[in-house]
């Protein structure tokens, strides 16, 4: 687990493919006030991630930023049944076979506010992602809002990355750009993210971003925001 801001930010990286092609997916863990421990966007499950969580602190909350990052929370929900699982919008029905304790929107549950922000990119026929910034570490994280696949050398990632816009620069995908169809509900995301105290950026795919985090995010969604 590599740790992105001492004492507060970590993240786990995990090779993972969609339709065959690899791009990756990654796991940030956020340590809160005694020592309670937020999970976003948990990964595949390992003795050795458990481990390393158990000297962290104690996973309190965990959380999905879309209705898309799902796949490997039953064994998270096994492993931290005292946790708190909190579903991002949609999901609780997409998921019937898990009882969720809270569900995610605008409005920043207890465990946690005053310590992150957090609102819904809104304006997606198809999905609302729950996107977070810590203004301790000045970092923005995100989910599947923004990905930079230049870092794979694998063909098929390369040809997936160059067809959705995201191998050059830090974008949102095209697939789920075109689902985005009322802007207006995304300008207004968009613009309540910008006045957030963030230079960094974690996302689920591709390189992170760890300085000049807002003028990349800004031209990410200069299409949006014109």
């Amino acid at each position: 687990m590599i740790e992105w801001s001492k004492d507060r930010i970590w993240y786990q990286d995990m090779p993972w493919k969609r339709f065959g092609v690899p791009v990756g997916c990654r796991m940030t863990v956020i340590r809160l006030k005694n020592d309670n421990l937020l999970i976003h966007s948990p990964v595949q499950l390992t003795t050795a991630i458990q481990l390393q969580l158990a000297k962290l602190g104690r996973v309190a909350a965990i959380v999905t930023p879309n209705l898309n990052h799902h796949l490997f929370l039953s064994e998270w929900w096994l492993a931290y049944s005292q946790a708190t699982f909190y579903a991002p919008p949609g999901l609780q029905f997409k998921r019937t076979d898990l009882v969720f304790d809270d569900a995610l929107g605008a409005e920043t549950p207890a465990l946690w506010r005053g310590q992150l922000l957090q609102t819904l990119l809104r304006g997606s026929d198809k999905v609302e992602e729950v996107v977070f910034c810590d203004p301790d570490s000045q970092t923005l994280i995100l989910g599947d809002a923004m990905a930079w696949l230049r870092n794979s050398h694998n063909p098929a990632t390369v040809a997936v990355a160059l067809a959705n816009g995201c191998y050059f620069h830090p974008a949102m995908p095209l697939y789920w750009r075109h689902s985005f169809h009322n802007k207006t509900r995304l300008r207004q995301s968009l613009q309540e993210i910008l006045t957030w105290p963030f230079d960094r950026i974690l996302f689920a795919h591709g390189q992170v971003i760890p300085e000049n985090g807002k003028h990349l995010f800004s031209q990410a969604f200069r299409w949006a925001l014109a």
